[in-house]
């Protein structure tokens, strides 16, 4: 009798652990479905610009279920362009924690780093970023180039920056389109050759950017510092004005009409 009850009792207590773990699992599952419901109203907002809203929806997400890789790294996008590079990092780092080849995340951390002015950690994990680019495949591998040769003409060490930004622009002899990133390669090595004083160097790559950006302000303001350097004043002054075209009753506009006037 004795060994009849507690064979009904171990039973009944084998029965009440599956039922427990049963409800564990779709409890698990039900976390998760309301964490992605929360990622996808912050992507919506993301795309939009919206940072804030994105936010509150990404943290209401990982309440529900913190451990998803891609919702950490939105957490740190979002948090990159509100401009809060100490929580972003913490976010990304998170990220890689749960997906340690995950080397979106690894560039996006670079960028927060160089950003927040931590220019010898951003050269750290961009480094990383570009060892992993060996055993995954990345759909745009000139952009940690670009990015470390950009902190490297930052903290004034041309020979390191140049060689990295060639480096970018070497991925586009193949024939892929011209994005954003050649041009910003452009700019920067152009930016390297005036910090060197060389000009005609400069000018030869500034002025291959404009047919890729004609519009862009900054970009003929170095025009106009490279031709003031190189002593053709004319060619200066049409650049100033230029700027001030582009973008009037701006910053950059009132540097670019004192600078002409000083001519």
């Amino acid at each position: 009798m004795k060994k009849t009850a507690l064979f009904f009792f171990g039973g009944v207590l084998s029965l009440m652990l599956l039922a427990a773990c049963a409800t564990t699992d779709y409890d698990v599952e039900k976390q998760k479905a309301i964490a992605e419901d929360n990622r996808r109203l912050g992507e919506a907002y993301a795309r939009q610009g919206d940072y804030t809203n994105a936010l509150r929806y990404y943290l209401e997400a990982a309440k529900h279920y913190p451990d998803d890789p891609e919702l950490q790294y939105s957490l740190g996008m979002a948090y990159q362009e509100k401009m809060n590079y100490s929580r972003s990092i913490d976010h990304f780092n998170r990220a890689l924690t749960l997906k340690p080849d995950m080397t979106k995340a690894k560039i996006s951390m670079g960028v927060s780093y160089i950003k927040a002015e931590e220019y010898d950690q951003a050269i750290l994990v961009l480094k990383q970023a570009i060892d992993n680019l060996e055993f995954e495949i990345y759909t745009k591998p000139q952009y940690p180039n670009y990015l470390l040769g950009w902190t490297y003409y930052l903290k004034k060490q041309y020979p390191e920056s140049e060689r990295y930004l060639q480096k970018a622009l070497d991925y586009y002899a193949s024939g892929i389109t011209k994005d954003p990133i050649y041009v910003q390669s452009l700019r920067s090595m152009g930016l390297v050759a005036l910090a060197q004083t060389n000009p005609s160097k400069a000018l030869s790559y500034l002025q291959k950017a404009i047919p890729f950006a004609p519009k862009w302000p900054e970009l003929y303001l170095d025009i106009a510092r490279a031709n003031r350097l190189a002593g053709f004043e004319s060619r200066a002054r049409e650049a100033y004005n230029r700027v001030i075209e582009l973008a009037p009753a701006t910053d950059i506009a009132d540097t670019a009409a004192r600078e002409a006037a000083s001519l």
